[in-house]
């Protein structure tokens, strides 16, 4: 790993832990073993290292989805899509986002950093609002008024369908977030959830 990337983990580990204010890049540079002056060889300072995640976040985001295998193009393809999938596949991918946003090594702390920041820092504020809430709702909102419309759904308000579907999900992230020995209560959990959401809505 090259240096300029530990930085960015330690970094991410420590602003996760204590809080972006909690952390001074002479904290960061005893992390990652080198002298706090040889990180502005990387960064120009914290801030820089700070917006440096929230755009490396966004890069791995995607690359997950691709690996997920998870519908992408235009929202009509992807609704077709998503109306064609078995729910074993839905909750497969359920999982799959679950498990990521729960235990990957960068998107885990990434998300519990702008939990943490979203009061005190705008642009993680606003990451946070985007990312986890405004554009996954949004998101499943469109496929869901989709599916209404070609008789795929049950009739019902799209947006507090897609409300009904994630916020348990979002809810699970936090009850379960550090409790590796509990990972899979909540995976059975997360299953029951995308199953009963299928037999409630879908035709």
């Amino acid at each position: 790993m090259e240096t300029k990337e530990r930085i960015m983990m330690k970094a991410l580990m420590l602003f996760s832990d204590r809080g972006y204010d909690g952390v001074s890049m002479r904290d960061i540079a005893a992390e990652v073993g080198i002298k706090a002056a040889s990180i502005y060889n990387h960064f120009s300072g914290k801030e820089d290292i700070f917006s440096c995640l929230l755009s490396e976040m966004a890069i791995r985001y995607e690359q997950m989805r691709d690996n997920m295998r998870v519908p992408d193009g235009d929202m009509d393809h992807i609704a077709e899509a998503f109306a064609d999938i078995s729910v074993e596949n839905l909750v497969m991918i359920a999982r799959g986002i679950f498990l990521y946003f729960l235990n990957d090594e960068f998107a885990a702390p990434f998300r519990r950093m702008v939990t943490i920041e979203q009061y005190r820092n705008s642009i993680a504020g606003e990451t946070y609002q985007k990312m986890f809430l405004q554009d996954a709702i949004d998101y499943e909102a469109t496929i869901f008024a989709s599916f209404v419309k070609e008789k795929h759904f049950v009739e019902c308000d799209p947006y507090v369908a897609a409300l009904h579907f994630y916020s348990p999900i979002l809810l699970l992230l936090s009850k379960y977030d550090r409790k590796p020995e509990k990972q899979e209560e909540a995976l059975q959990i997360l299953d029951q959830h995308v199953k009963q959401f299928t037999e409630l809505y879908v035709y």
